[in-house]
């Protein structure tokens, strides 16, 4: 059969638009699987995973803890990173050094990290409580945490405090001297402790005597934590029966703020009972620039002869600058003693 012209002209339409057809159903197949894979790597999950550490840093105004934690097996090693709390009233009881953990929901897309959040952040263990020590000021009788004590080659804090003779002075003003400081107080009444000091500081005053040209870049402070009781009149008459004279040897006395400037940092001790001061002996030896060259606290370190002191006082003369710790160490068995 012979097929018309015109028949066959739209027949070969007809086949012209089944193809394309067929192109735009093929690509919109393509288009959708494409779309789908996509969708499956931008689909988000949640994991969540134990987090153990110790805290290091709390803002708790931001809301916000660091932990340096340990590794996170199948997620990340150990680190110290900031995590922020929804809930704020979690860091209410949490201290820098406690032990903590806590579950960690992470929210992935695929292998990315989207968002982490800590939740139930609990304490496991406690920070040990750092040592305190007795601290007697204007407020009263207190436990206070315990500075690091300095060591030889550090830096004496300054203070300010009031001679037997009235007037007002302070430790820097001493610079180019060599100082040696005690702590005392007049009403001591056992003969071990500052009757002892007192005696010992009358015989390393008489030796460093002999020589006035050394005698002059010299001064012995007894420093009084006493200031309720020991005005510069007391001192005054206890020095005189001490056989002391300024500028050599000086007695006097610091108010309870002053004196914390200074005497924990040394590693004095002292505080008030109904009869007595309870207290440590503590000396230290501080070179021309204001830095210690020795130390001792406690009772067994301040059985020094003055013999010993004079040759480090002699040394520190002929050198001008800080001793060297390796010279100037304390004695072994320098640990503190309380009366």
């Amino acid at each position: 059969m012979t097929l018309r012209p015109w028949v066959r002209i739209c027949l070969a339409i007809a086949c012209l638009n089944g193809v394309a057809c067929g192109d735009r159903q093929s690509d919109a197949t393509k288009k959708t699987a494409s779309s789908s894979k996509k969708a499956e790597v931008r689909k988000s999950s949640t994991v969540t995973y134990k987090l153990v550490g110790v805290v290091r840093r709390v803002d708790r105004g931001a809301g916000q803890v660091a932990i340096a934690h340990e590794a996170i097996p199948g997620f990340m090693g150990a680190m110290t990173m900031p995590f922020n709390l929804k809930d704020r009233s979690l860091l209410e009881d949490v201290e820098p050094g406690d032990e903590v953990e806590g579950p960690l929901r992470v929210v992935k897309e695929g292998d990315i990290v989207r968002d982490y959040e800590l939740e139930n952040l609990v304490v496991t263990r406690p920070a040990v409580e750092p040592p305190k020590t007795l601290s007697v000021s204007g407020r009263g009788i207190e436990l206070r945490k315990t500075p690091e004590r300095l060591k030889v080659g550090d830096l004496v804090p300054d203070f300010v405090m009031t001679t037997q003779e009235g007037k007002t002075q302070k430790l820097s003003d001493l610079r180019g001297e060599v100082v040696v400081l005690t702590f005392i107080y007049t009403r001591c009444p056992l003969p071990n402790f500052c009757p002892l000091m007192d005696q010992k500081f009358a015989g390393l005053a008489d030796k460093v005597a002999a020589n006035p040209e050394r005698a002059a870049r010299v001064r012995l402070v007894s420093l009084s934590f006493d200031p309720e009781h020991d005005t510069p009149e007391v001192l005054a008459k206890h020095a005189s029966l001490r056989g002391a004279h300024p500028p050599l040897w000086t007695f006097a006395v610091a108010t309870h703020p002053e004196l914390e400037k200074v005497a924990a940092p040394l590693g004095l001790m002292y505080g008030p009972t109904a009869t007595e001061i309870i207290h440590n002996l503590c000396t230290v030896v501080i070179d021309p620039t204001g830095r210690i060259a020795r130390l001792d606290v406690g009772t067994e370190a301040n059985k020094w002869q003055g013999t010993e002191l004079l040759g480090l006082i002699t040394r520190l003369l002929k050198a001008g600058e800080p001793t060297s710790s390796s010279e100037a160490a304390p004695k072994d068995g320098a640990a503190e003693s309380v009366k």
